[in-house]
């Protein structure tokens, strides 16, 4: 801890592999971060490893810069417990590389101190309704009851301007969307950026950037070694020019250009927590034109999506007293929540604008994840797929101080969401909204040449059933050798007390045979460990997939799904009526160049996506290449190219959330539910961890 492991030396221009290890629990989601120099991750380039609990990485690196540097873990709460060590890079007698030959880009940027609004709009956009809605979600964040702060806060931003004197704001096409994002910094291969920064906050800051190579007297971050590094510390008032080099661009395996984060280090946690970061992107050489732009794209968009911890700021104080007032409480649970902005760009809600494109442009979205541990971001992109290191998909993962770029060329007209589907993150505003416009420039491909080569239907209900989280313990009392009151487990499966135990009604997909829904389909044997999730939907690309979708529950439902063309997919079905739905399985459905010959989507009800999916409705869409599913009438085609496939699900089932949780105390536990005491207890015995 705090920079104690000895023995980390390396040699310059000598190839060295790093072997990064995960364990641990639940807290251990690990950004490390090299500092000084890149690697190769699987073939890609990066300067930050992902690790999690039973996840092991290797990399290679060949590093290029001297000098002894930090190995951090950039998870906010991880970096401030110590999780730092220094690796020392020493020449060896390698001999000075040439120069580069790129050009200098020059970026003129400050630090301005400003009034931030995370809903400017003042509405919710995405529920039409005020964010200041008695009872709403938004409410939470945007009420100013109790001594809350409300939506507005004092930050600090990166704003650029045309010159080192720092009086003209360089107006930039993408700000809008950007938000509370600094400038967009760019260079290809070769350059060299200078970085001119003013600080005109009110406390030391500064810029360091993830990617580039640089000297110590330029780096941004600020730490003990014995070096003299003015730029980790710019005063107010002050200025301070960087020099970074870009020696090491995207790899073969990259795109043309690879996203970054630059920030401030004088306090990386404080400090971005109060508002300074921007993007950073490296390209191959030749990929930027005469204005800075990549070529070829018709469209770039910057999103970061980090709940913003306001309690960190370093303007919190000052915060309180503009907008609090005599009832706030620092240590109120309510206050704190309050305080945890879930944001993308800075905005809640669906207030962040400019998120427009045509029909049939490039469009390339590159995406960033900051913060601490609750920053596990899993990003969707409703209504197109995109393209991922030549994986199709339409989802995203995002962690601290990491970052993913994704190629779209989105062929589905209308407004769509762009959001955080991690439960918390979703309810609490990180959604937002993108349009994609009919423009006469792009004639819209047809879905189908001629029709969809295969029509394949499917039946399927959502049945109210009890459902057995675990109706066996014989396995759970072996493994752990005792009585089951020994077992882990029995805070979960025991009923008794407040516990509900392991059975509750939920809501499931069932399939059946035909438009009647009077015969449910027997699920074979190979079938039968898809257990609570609904039938395996199989197609291939260029057929359309017909859902006759009857609702036997007792309230509302929907069913919606990943990376198809789906009609009708937010229409919710009232109990006892059928609704028709098509989904078309276009080529941008279906797997991409370095995918497997089938790829896994999921499908759900969306009506309330949180209380829905913890309520049961779920199930597995599978979409594969033309040829690779047998033959034959019906739904039921197996792959030619496997054996067998297994659709496995892994996640807590949190009962406490569920559309019938005072129907399962009523039947389980005789109590009154406006009575019951749901206590931390309680609350835990129905979070059902299932694979």
């Amino acid at each position: 801890m705090f920079g104690n492991l000895p023995g980390i030396k390396l040699c310059q221009h000598r190839a060295v592999a790093w072997h990064l290890f995960g364990m641990g629990n639940e807290v251990d989601i690990h950004s490390a971060f090299f500092h000084g120099n890149t690697l190769l991750d699987r073939g890609h380039r990066t300067d930050v490893l992902s690790l999690f609990p039973a996840t092991f990485a290797t990399a290679e690196m060949v590093p290029k810069a001297t000098g002894k540097w930090l190995l951090t873990c950039q998870v906010n709460d991880h970096l401030q417990a110590g999780m730092q060590a220094f690796y020392e890079v020493k020449s060896c007698g390698s001999e000075a590389v040439s120069a580069m030959g790129g050009v200098e880009r020059n970026y003129y940027l400050a630090a301005n101190k400003v009034l931030w609004s995370y809903g400017p709009l003042g509405r919710d956009l995405i529920n039409n309704v005020s964010l200041t809605e008695a009872g709403s979600a938004s409410e939470v964040f945007f009420g100013t009851d109790g001594g809350r702060i409300g939506g507005e806060y004092l930050k600090v931003i990166y704003e650029e301007y045309t010159d080192d004197t720092f009086t003209t704001l360089k107006p930039t096409p993408e700000s809008l969307h950007l938000g509370i994002l600094g400038p967009v910094l760019r260079a290809e291969e070769g350059d060299t950026l200078r970085v001119t920064f003013m600080n005109k906050a009110d406390r030391n800051f500064s810029i360091q950037p993830h990617g580039l190579h640089y000297d110590k007297h330029f780096q941004g971050t600020s730490y003990e070694d014995g070096v003299d590094k003015p730029g980790s510390h710019v005063a107010p008032g002050q200025n301070f020019t960087y020099t970074w080099q870009v020696i090491e661009g995207p790899s073969p395996s990259d795109s043309a250009c690879i996203p970054y984060l630059y920030y401030s280090a004088t306090d990386p946690i404080r400090d971005t927590s109060s508002g300074l970061v921007g993007p950073l992107l490296v390209c191959k050489k030749g990929t930027l034109g005469e204005n800075g732009t990549q070529k070829g794209v018709d469209k770039e968009f910057f999103l970061l999506f980090s709940v913003m911890d306001e309690k960190l700021s370093w303007y919190i104080d000052e915060n309180i007293e503009k907008f609090g007032s005599n009832e706030t409480n620092v240590e109120d649970e309510d206050f704190k929540e309050s305080n945890l902005m879930h944001a993308v760009n800075g905005r809640m809600y669906g207030n962040l604008q400019g998120l427009q494109m045509c029909a049939g442009d490039k469009v390339v979205w590159y995406t960033f994840g900051l913060g601490t541990e609750a920053d596990i971001h899993g990003v969707y992109f409703e209504g197109n797929t995109f393209k991922k290191q030549s994986t199709t998909r339409d989802t995203l993962n995002l962690f601290p101080h990491t970052t993913a770029t994704a190629i779209m060329q989105p062929n589905t007209p209308g407004v769509h969401e762009v959001s955080c589907r991690v439960t918390d993150h979703f309810s609490a505003g990180m959604r937002q909204q993108y349009r994609v416009d009919l423009c006469p420039r792009h004639k819209l491909e047809l879905t189908y040449k001629g029709g969809p080569t295969k029509i394949v239907q499917y039946f399927i209900s959502a049945d109210e059933i009890v459902w057995d989280f675990s109706p066996n313990r014989d396995w759970e009392m072996e493994i752990h050798h005792g009585t089951l009151e020994d077992s882990p487990g029995n805070m979960f499966v025991e009923r008794g007390g407040n516990k509900i135990g392991s059975r509750y009604k939920k809501v499931v997909y069932r399939e059946y045979t035909d438009e009647s829904f009077t015969v449910e389909k027997k699920r074979q044997p190979e079938q039968q460990h898809l257990g609570i999730m609904g039938p395996i939907i199989k197609a291939e690309v260029g057929e359309q997939i017909v859902i006759t979708f009857k609702n036997n529950a007792s309230r509302p439902y929907s069913i919606s799904a990943h990376g198809v063309k789906a009609s009708s997919a937010h229409i919710p079905v009232k109990p006892g009526n059928i609704l028709e739905l098509t989904w078309d399985v276009p080529n941008s459905s279906g797997p991409g160049v370095s995918d497997p010959n089938c790829i896994s989507y999921a499908y759900y009800s969306n009506v309330d996506f949180i209380k829905d999916l913890y309520s049961g409705l779920l199930g597995p869409l599978v979409i594969c290449r033309p040829g690779t599913l047998q033959r034959g009438e019906g739904p039921d085609r197996q792959r030619d190219d496997v054996e067998k496939e297994f659709a496995l699900l892994f996640m807590v089932h949190d009962e406490n959330q569920s559309w019938y949780l005072d129907e399962n105390i009523k039947t389980y536990l005789g109590a009154d539910p406006d009575t019951l005491t749901r206590d931390e207890d309680f609350q835990e015995s129905n979070k059902m961890h299932v694979e």
